[in-house]
């Protein structure tokens, strides 16, 4: 590969532009040109609307976390990656190093890592402070999440430390020192975009609400006592008798003077004002449940099982994004990890986190029949369909040859004998005839070699000649051995052609 430097012409003819290298190289937009000379000491502000509108730093929307609504949003939104299983991929990596690693995050204390990290999605931004060890000739770091309102960014994203007041001696941290995952964080806002941001004033309009509810409950949900006295009385007659009436709403009993008299008047009419805050409430802990959840079926009191299912569904995307947040932060780690141990030139393993499939049994179904239709799998197919890793995968020597010669032989050839092996055992059956298995096999090998019937009428065929058994499982059936015949029939031509 050529070393030479790309040329570029610089144009000195009258009407043409000048191409200077420097200027191609360099910013032109940048903070420093749009905030000013010295502003806020290089320091970028957070863009947040709602911190500027308050006057204050990121730390006011932890006070969110104790409303009941919201932490049990947060709760369940990081518990849907926290229960997702996790691996190393190594590939390439040194055995020993492998081995270390695997250790070091056997001993991490993964989990409540991870929590920390996904406060990021909250907050916009979390720094994670990297405290390096070294055990067993390799550097290994103790994490520690420190409050994001002791950091700022500067002109240039670089993540800065102002201390606990915010205040005038702030420092640039090192370099390995500081791992700071953020949700979607941009030039022009490296603070990131918190969804604690996004449910603050419904959140903070619910507490209103329920505190305004609960003295409209107080007033208007119990009984009126009317106190009414002669004129002739004192003041401190009157306060004698609301005394008594104070004590008569709260425990019932009370005395009043002979010549009082007390009435007792509901409150009626106020059932739709009642309605008016149940339903504002409702819209907040809505308002709440779309931000952090991406749905607010399954808060609503006229869900069904079904449609808070659904709204369950709807949480994916957003438990992927977050699984990308964690994923890139832990893979800067064992970047750091890689380099500080192995040279810039090692390549660092990968932390990758999955579900696993439904579909993995069924799978493994099919991977079995078509192995034994003599179908062979490679082992990075394995490793990708059954997320398996080179350590998990040994592949037997072959020691006997003689072996595999005299199993190669015994395997069936034909194409109905080979249909035979897929068929279940006598005891399997469920009660069913031979019949049903030879009119089976007779119509799929029919069915592969002429092709004169569609998969329509070959299940009518099966269907009246099999009446007792049921269509599903008939269909099930059918479908396995299509597809197994269908190979088979690619394979056959491949070796008729000699390919």
């Amino acid at each position: 590969m050529s070393s030479r430097k790309p040329h570029i012409k610089l144009s000195t003819t009258q009407g043409k532009t000048t191409v200077k290298p420097q200027n191609l190289s360099a910013h032109i937009a940048v903070a420093r040109q749009f905030m000013g000379a010295g502003g806020m000491g290089m320091l970028l502000p957070n863009p947040d609307p709602i911190l500027k509108k308050l006057g204050k730093d990121i730390a006011v929307y932890r006070d969110l976390l104790s409303d009941p609504i919201v932490a049990g949003h947060v709760r369940r939104r990081k518990a849907a990656v926290t229960s997702l299983e996790w691996r190393l991929e190594a590939d390439g990596v040194p055995a020993h190093f492998q081995a270390a690693l695997n250790d070091y995050f056997a001993d991490l204390d993964l989990y409540p890592l991870i929590n920390q990290i996904l406060d990021a999605v909250l907050f916009g931004y979390q720094p994670l402070e990297l405290v390096w060890q070294t055990d067993s000739n390799l550097w290994l770091p103790e994490i520690v999440a420190k409050p994001p309102e002791w950091f700022r960014f500067n002109e240039t994203a670089e993540l800065v430390f102002v201390g606990e007041m915010g205040g005038g001696n702030s420092e640039s941290v090192p370099p390995f020192k500081f791992l700071c995952p953020a949700h979607n964080a941009s030039y022009i806002n490296p603070y990131g975009m918190g969804d604690l941001a996004s449910i603050y004033w419904p959140a903070v309009f619910k507490r209103a609400g329920l505190q305004f509810w609960s003295e409209f409950a107080e007033k208007f949900g119990a009984p009126w006592v009317f106190g009414k006295e002669p004129r002739s009385n004192t003041l401190a007659d009157t306060e004698k008798l609301l005394d008594s009436l104070e004590k008569l709403v709260g425990n019932g009993v009370a005395t009043i003077p002979n010549d009082s008299s007390v009435d007792i008047k509901e409150a009626a009419g106020k059932t739709g004002s009642a309605e008016v805050y149940d339903r504002f409430i409702r819209y907040c802990r809505s308002e709440i449940a779309i931000a952090l959840l991406g749905q607010d079926q399954t808060t609503e009191k006229d869900t069904n099982h079904a449609s808070a299912t659904a709204g369950l569904e709807v949480t994916q995307d957003i438990r992927d994004n977050d699984c990308r947040v964690v994923e890139s932060c832990l893979n800067t780690l064992l970047a750091w990890i890689t380099q500080l141990n192995l040279g810039e030139a090692a390549t660092p393993p990968r932390f990758v986190l999955y579900e696993e499939e439904a579909g993995d049994e069924a799978l493994a179904r099919r991977d079995q029949i078509l192995t034994g239709c003599g179908v062979s799998f490679s082992v990075d197919y394995f490793k990708r369909a059954y997320h398996l890793s080179d350590a998990d995968i040994a592949v037997p020597a072959v020691d006997k040859p003689a072996e595999f010669t005299e199993a190669a032989a015994n395997q069936p050839q034909d194409l109905s004998d080979r249909l035979a092996v897929l068929m279940p055992p006598a005891d399997e059956l469920n009660g069913y005839t031979d019949k049903l298995w030879q009119t089976l096999s007779g119509s799929l090998k029919t069915f592969a070699e002429l092709g004169e019937h569609s998969e329509e009428q070959l299940l009518e065929h099966l269907a009246a000649a099999c009446p007792q058994m049921n269509l599903d499982e008939l269909q099930e059936s059918l479908n396995n051995m299509l597809f197994t015949a269908s190979v088979l029939g690619r394979l056959e031509c491949e070796q008729e052609n000699g390919l």
